[in-house]
């Protein structure tokens, strides 16, 4: 037993030693009852990250994170939706969220008001006065107590008016959204961002290809995805463009300066039931494999902050700084709204793939493996069946094996060599990186009449 602890503290001390991947973190969703998950973080950081976005900013929260993370860990703490209105009339709110984080606040990398993205247009000014006004009365609450930490809240691509190509991107209601920036220029906070891009993916499946998506796309022997005329760069991976977009943006406005940070990023990797076959090509949950979502997350984690396309008018209009990212998630602890898995880890904090590495290491998860065909499965789905519907599904059995054979047989006779992949056009390229913003076009003819709600 002492040799089995020896060993343990040995492997926990290796972890922490660990280089972390730079600019590269996990999104934190609280689980009822549950304030952290050390061997969730534990694991994660073994795997380089010391970094975490918690749903919170509770003290207790922050610390538990900190110390489970090791040397090195940062953490960004947000403002639940709950409470973005009471804190932004400032007074107690705003000092309670500021007390709590004191006494850590040399690890926080920043306040995020709110978790649910506002559009920045429409219905939605009202929030977004809300936001602007509670992240300055946490900024002037914190610097009271010399604890001032950068205050920002994170949007989607909702909030452009249009994205494609990233060089044309333009917000959607430019006027009510000038306070905010002008507030994160002054405080030096950066403009956060939740990306999406198996949503966008999902929009567009068909015709746009995994490897643009999943950062399978090399550029030493592939051909780039398409290339932006207005500025020169070649696109290789969807969340450059996505990235872009969102940095040109900002650059109309005059305001190209401000650092980007990803608050939300990610690749799911299977379906919460995984009693269920594998979905349809065209239903909701398709591409969601272990796989790809290690892919998605190794291809983060090799660029390093780093993100983004290169080009002569992007380097002289944006800022190209390093860019912190979150994986959304940690692990899947949290119950997921969207029916889809997101977790880095599973529900008992072990890993499911490796980000170092890109290696699936818990292959009992496979998504192709989430049929329940073992005896137990079989015995309950026929434990009520009558004589004749076994006899009828065992003959439907047979004869599909018998199928498959054929069709195997006539393929191994019909093999061609597989035509080279051709790029994918513009039009379908920007059918995919305008999913997210939808909802800004209807509302954009709103947001610009109406009149700012800030407070002066």
């Amino acid at each position: 037993m002492k040799r089995l602890l020896l060993v343990a503290a040995a492997a926990a001390g290796w972890m922490t030693k660990q280089k972390p991947i730079p600019n590269l973190g996990v999104v934190l969703r609280p689980r009822e009852g549950v304030t952290s998950r050390p061997s969730t973080l534990r694991r994660l950081r073994g795997e380089g990250v010391a970094r975490v976005k918690l749903e919170t900013y509770g003290a207790r929260e922050v610390r538990e994170a900190v110390a489970n993370l090791g040397t090195g860990a940062r953490v960004a703490v947000s403002i639940p939706d709950a409470e973005v209105e009471d804190v932004s009339k400032g007074g107690a709110a705003a000092d309670r969220v500021c007390a709590a984080i004191k006494s850590v606040h040399e690890h926080v990398d920043g306040v995020l008001v709110g978790v649910t993205p506002p559009s920045g247009a429409g219905a939605d000014l009202k929030r977004l006065a809300q936001i602007a006004n509670a992240s300055r009365s946490v900024s002037k609450a914190c610097s009271t107590i010399n604890a001032s930490v950068p205050v920002t809240t994170a949007f989607d691509l909702n909030v452009l008016r249009s994205s494609y190509p990233p060089s044309a991107s333009l917000f959607a209601a430019p006027g009510p959204l000038r306070e905010v920036l002008v507030h994160l220029r002054e405080t030096k906070a950066p403009f956060a961002i939740q990306l999406d891009p198996y949503g966008a993916w999902r929009s567009s499946y068909y015709d746009v290809s995994l490897d643009f998506a999943t950062f399978a796309l090399d550029p030493s022997r592939d051909r780039p995805q398409f290339v932006d005329d207005g500025s020169g760069a070649q696109y290789y991976a969807l969340i450059d463009a996505m990235l872009d977009s969102v940095r040109w943006a900002l650059a109309k406005e005059g305001f190209g300066d401000l650092d980007v940070v990803i608050t939300r990023v990610g690749w799911p990797s299977g379906l919460v039931d995984t009693v269920n076959p594998p979905p349809a090509a065209d239903a909701p949950g398709a591409g969601a494999t272990l796989e790809l979502a290690a892919s998605f997350a190794h291809g983060l984690g090799k660029r390093r902050g780093v993100l983004g396309a290169s080009a002569p008018e992007l380097q002289k209009n944006v800022n190209q700084g390093y860019v912190v990212a979150y994986i959304y998630e940690a692990d899947d602890g949290a119950p997921a709204p969207d029916g889809l898995r997101w977790g880095v880890c599973g529900q008992q904090g072990s890993l499911k793939y490796s980000i170092r590495t890109g290696a699936v290491v818990a292959p009992r998860l496979r998504t192709a493996s989430t049929a329940c065909l073992g005896p137990a499965c079989i015995r309950k789905r026929f434990s009520h069946a009558k004589q004749h519907d076994v006899e009828m599904a065992a003959l439907g059995v047979a004869v599909g094996a018998l199928i498959l054979g054929v069709a195997a047989f006539v393929a191994i006779l019909s093999i061609q060599p597989a035509q080279a992949r051709s790029p994918r056009s513009p039009t379908q390229v920007e059918r995919i990186m305008r999913v997210a913003n939808q909802r800004a076009e209807e509302n954009q003819r709103a947001a610009r009449a109406a009149p700012s709600l800030l407070k002066p």
